[in-house]
């Protein structure tokens, strides 16, 4: 691997020769930063807002409740009446004026300052008696209490969920403004497509739209330059995504595409086992080239593409998965000088082990895997026992 500093001269055409040098993870990480900022904002209906990222801070405009109201089912009472009340001393509601029943969201009725919640009554003969003592404001929920007129109900960047499209609708916000979906074109190259069909594009469609981002599948294209560079010009993406032909065959032409195309500013990353990963702009467009084979493809979406696609969408640009430590069951290999996307399964009672790592991958080992680990090109793998950090796939799955 290259000194971070160094980025290998990606006019050197590698097929049929090997790479001459692979940048390195981290140098990938920034080219893609600085090439993939959040979308413009768009105004959408505040139900269809959910899963997209606030554009910019969202204010409550009035206070909630906007008046005072009964927060539970009871009855109104004037807290003074009720002092000394208790199992061995029930208070009669008939003593203190007439029961005024009340129901959760009700507006306090004039003259009462609390409600004695139903578990605080007792109903004996036809008489309703109360058996607790009830402090002052208890049972009402108070203008403003909570949210109040002004405040910070959504920052900028933060993806809406379901309740926070309750709490704005509650607000009486009705639309409101997000990060608009980058569109990513997703186009497999025939080669790589193989006697199977395209594995490739229906699980890129599906991780592209998990981090936010609008799939454009197009149907394959040839190792052709032609071809390719046709794919490349058309206009209406925000990311571009060639799934195969990045390799070192004598077909594999998505590279030299590229470059003829645009520019070609990294070929080859030291990411097992992902490494002939390429990127480049054709036509003022980001473009990703992954590798064909499938589980070096979703190895390298996660890793790399994936990143531009939650960047664009407003999003956090590193990984969308749940962290556990967990110990390593086994030794996890790796050479050193290179990131390792190493697939991993949990082995119980908080311990790891690896299914996959280095070059060769299969998709078996994705499917199977709980994780991975991404190991960095400063270590030489992780020894049996040691502390290690796994992303995993299941949110559920180190509970």
């Amino acid at each position: 691997m290259t000194a971070p500093e160094t980025i290998p001269d990606p006019t050197f055409r590698p097929r049929m020769r090997g790479f001459a040098a692979r940048a390195g993870l981290e140098q990938a990480w920034a080219w893609i930063d600085a090439r993939s900022s959040a979308r413009a904002a768009e105004t959408v209906e505040t139900r269809e807002a959910v899963d997209r990222h606030a554009a910019s801070d969202i204010a409550a405009e009035c206070d909630l409740p906007p008046a005072d109201r009964v927060a539970a089912d009871g009855f109104a009472v004037r807290a003074a009446d009720t002092v000394g009340a208790s199992d061995y001393n029930p208070i009669p509601l008939e003593l203190t004026g007439e029961p005024m029943a009340v129901s959760v969201g009700d507006a306090v009725p004039p003259g009462t300052d609390a409600v004695a919640a139903v578990d605080q009554i007792r109903s004996d003969f036809g008489m309703i008696e109360l058996v607790a003592s009830v402090a002052e404001g208890e049972g009402i929920e108070r203008r403003g209490d909570d949210v109040g007129a002004g405040t910070i109900v959504l920052a900028a960047g933060r993806r809406i969920r379901a309740s926070d499209a309750a709490l704005l609708a509650a607000l009486g916000i009705d639309t409101v403004a997000v990060v608009r979906r980058p569109v990513v074109r997703i186009v497999p190259v025939g080669r790589d497509v193989g006697n199977g069909g395209d594995l490739n594009s229906p699980m890129l469609a599906a991780l592209v739209e998990r981090d936010g981002g609008i799939a454009d599948r197009r149907p394959a294209v040839p190792d052709d330059l032609i071809a390719l560079g046709a794919a490349l010009a058309e206009p209406g993406a925000d990311l571009i995504l060639l799934a195969g032909g990045s390799g070192l065959g004598g077909t594999d032409r998505s590279a030299e595409a590229l470059a003829a195309a645009g520019s070609l500013d990294i070929h080859g990353v030291a990411l097992r086992p992902a490494d002939s990963l390429a990127l480049g702009m054709a036509g003022g467009t980001p473009v990703v080239i992954l590798p064909g084979r499938p589980a070096r493809c979703f190895a390298g979406y996660e890793a790399v593409a994936g990143r531009a696609v939650r960047r664009m969408a407003g999003g956090d640009p590193g990984f969308p998965f749940p962290q556990a430590t967990l110990v390593t069951a086994r030794k996890i290999v790796s050479p050193g000088g290179w990131s390792d996307f190493c697939r991993v399964r949990l082995a119980g009672e908080g311990r790891v082990e690896p299914i996959g790592s280095g070059g060769l991958a299969s998709l078996s080992s994705v499917v199977r895997a709980d994780g991975f680990v991404l190991v960095p090109a400063d270590r030489e793998g992780y020894p049996a026992g040691s502390t290690v950090t796994v992303h995993l796939f299941d949110p559920g799955a180190g509970a």
